[in-house]
C-alpha cells in the first residue's frame, strides 16, 4: 500500500474518532452517565482504604511533584 492510502485511510479513521466521540458525548448528555458497577464500588472503596492507610503516598496522582 502506498503512502498516499495509508494517510487518506489515517485521516478518515481520525474523524470518524471524533465523530464517535462527540456522538457519544451528546448521548451521555442527554441519557447522563452509567451507574457505577459493583465492581466501581470496590474499586472505591479499596482507593479510599489504602489512602487512609498511607496518607503520605498519592495514590490518585493529583497532587504536583515536588
Amino acid at each position: 500500500m502506498g503512502a498516499v492510502p495509508r494517510l487518506w485511510y489515517w485521516i478518515a479513521d481520525r474523524l470518524e474518532y471524533a465523530v464517535t466521540s462527540v456522538r457519544l458525548a451528546i448521548l451521555d448528555k442527554i441519557c447522563g452517565p452509567e451507574p457505577p458497577t459493583e465492581a466501581d464500588e470496590i474499586r472505591e472503596r479499596r482507593r479510599e482504604r489504602l489512602q487512609k492507610t498511607f496518607p503520605e503516598i498519592d495514590i490518585d496522582r493529583r497532587r504536583p511533584k515536588r
